[in-house]
């Protein structure tokens, strides 16, 4: 399923968008995304009526864009969209999954990696996708308060909304959602060994 469509006719002018189950903002700035990422997280996740995720959702959000705009976006131009950074939220139910779009193809990577330990501690599961020419997404799911959490395999299944918004904004024909494994850490896969070696 290839899709044409201009990422930016799904947001409204002032750079949100929303549906029932999805919702997006646009994140122009490392200065004011703080900001303007906990107020969207916080209004979406209260019009969708599950505020109590919020003490989950909003440090995996801060740190998810945090990383977009130190990892992912070339400070010396723009990226595939008139701003360099998108973040999503998408409901099922009482389930939320958040994902930041950034148009770099650099996949998460363990430095000081308190902040990725941070998104593992409060996410059900959380990984990124494959890159596609437009960049990549790192993404995080949550459920709701009354499911508790759950397994990594259940969120998988979940998934589906995420790939259309990955499609579009990632500009990816196939797109492929990572787990990131616990055996892994937060370093991502394993590197793979040298041909010969």
């Amino acid at each position: 399923m290839t899709t044409t469509a201009d990422p930016t006719a799904l947001l409204d002018p002032w750079g949100a968008a929303a549906t029932a189950g999805t919702a997006s903002q646009l994140l122009e700035s490392e200065a004011d995304s703080e900001k303007v990422a906990w107020q969207f997280v916080v209004t979406t996740l209260e019009r969708w009526g599950c505020r109590a995720l919020a003490p989950r959702v909003l440090p995996a959000a801060g740190e998810l864009v945090a990383n977009a705009f130190a990892h992912g976006v070339d400070a010396d131009g723009p990226g595939a969209y008139p701003c360099p950074v998108v973040l999503c939220l998408l409901r099922s139910g009482s389930d939320v999954v958040c994902a930041v779009f950034d148009p770099a193809e650099t996949l998460p990577r363990r430095t000081a990696a308190y902040g990725l330990r941070r998104v593992d501690a409060v996410a059900d599961a959380w990984g990124w996708t494959a890159p596609g020419p437009d960049g990549k997404a790192v993404w995080a799911a949550f459920s709701g308060p009354a499911a508790g959490r759950r397994s990594a395999a259940a969120v998988m299944a979940t998934l589906d909304p995420l790939l259309v918004q990955i499609e579009v904004f990632t500009g990816s024909a196939t797109p492929k959602l990572v787990l990131a494994d616990p055996s892994w850490g937060v370093e991502g896969p394993p590197e793979p060994a040298p041909a010969g070696g």
